[in-house]
């Protein structure tokens, strides 16, 4: 059977199936989907989970020899493999099968797989995971669907939020969920139990001088403040962010700068390019002051130069420098400070 990832606890409260193979678009939605069949494992006593990986720690030889071997001290077993490319190969497939053909009891399969393609979905170990279990798919929200996920998220967090705060942490975090989570998490922190949230409340959050985000980075390095803006990333870096998170962000703040200059060079009216930007009126001073800083070739530029550094980030590419100092460079060279070419690898 098929199900969307927001039914996955619904699925799990009314009993725990042997197989299950998590597949989508969305990290976060798989993540906190095994996060959720953890939970219910460990409810219904299971107390020895493994986790393996495909092509690190995992020899697909002993997947049957482990589920069938339990522990002295176990009782049940969760078995956690990952597949990061999506697919599991000759041997893996065949390993898979065998598991689900011999019916093992008191083992709990999981296979987060990530994205997994149509070809991929209409193979023998995925038909077969889906027919004997449960696959659970995390599709990728439309823009239509974000805000509502946002409202949902915050009321979780006892968080009550106007349309319009809810909107602007929608415009913040489109496209990635795992960006609006983590800030939703440390609004969570800061307002406690039954706060209110409006955009004015939101503005003063992000903008205070004791709180430090990947929104009012970007905000910092837009208005040219350079020295505020190195501290900012050092309190990110210091605090655990993830460096995806910033490269994500500079690229789409990037991304539409390119947009909104070339508009501008047209002769656009500003009112209408900013309105159709969803450049808040908070924003309209620093988005002012890089544009007035930066042609509009700076900016495709500087695209390029972020895609690259998003490639590093992700593994896809190697690159002599420090993630971290790249950032640094990229700051300051937004901030109207010259260091390095933008198109600079």
């Amino acid at each position: 059977m098929r199900i969307n990832s927001s039914a996955l606890n619904a699925q799990l409260e009314k009993a725990l199936v042997g197989a299950y193979v998590l597949f989508g678009a969305e990290p976060l939605m798989l993540e906190e989907a095994a996060d959720q069949i953890r939970t219910a494992a460990r409810q219904a006593g299971v107390d020895e989970i493994r986790s393996m990986t495909a092509g690190v720690d995992l020899d697909w030889s002993e997947l049957n020899a482990n589920a069938r071997s339990l522990s002295l001290f176990s009782s049940r077993r969760l078995i956690v493999i990952r597949l990061p490319t999506g697919k599991p190969g000759d041997t893996g497939s065949k390993a898979i099968l065998t598991y689900l053909d011999e019916n093992v009891e008191d083992t709990i399969l999981v296979v987060i797989a990530g994205r997994v393609d149509k070809r991929g979905q209409s193979s023998k170990w995925f038909k077969s995971m889906e027919k004997e279990g449960l696959a659970i798919e995390a599709r990728a929200l439309t823009r239509d669907q974000l805000p509502r996920w946002i409202e949902q998220r915050l009321n979780s967090q006892e968080i009550v939020a106007t349309a319009g705060a809810v909107q602007r942490l929608a415009y913040y975090a489109e496209g990635n969920l795992m960006a609006a989570a983590q800030e939703i998490s440390k609004l969570a922190l800061v307002l406690g139990t039954g706060a209110k949230l409006d955009e004015k409340r939101l503005d003063e959050l992000t903008q205070d001088q004791a709180r430090f985000s990947v929104y009012n980075l970007v905000d910092t390095a837009l208005s040219g403040d350079d020295i505020r803006a190195l501290r900012i990333l050092s309190v990110l870096r210091r605090e655990g962010t993830e460096s995806v998170l910033l490269v994500w962000a500079l690229a789409r703040e990037v991304r539409t700068l390119e947009a909104v200059s070339a508009a501008l060079a047209s002769g656009e009216s500003q009112a209408d390019i900013f309105r159709r930007h969803q450049v808040w009126r908070s924003r309209v001073n620093c988005v002012n002051a890089a544009l007035r800083r930066h042609p509009y070739g700076y900016w495709a530029e500087l695209l390029s130069r972020l895609c690259q550094l998003d490639y590093v980030v992700k593994g896809r590419k190697s690159a002599a420098g420090n993630v971290w100092a790249e950032l640094e460079q990229v700051l300051l060279s937004v901030c109207g400070i010259s260091t390095v070419s933008p198109s600079a690898t």
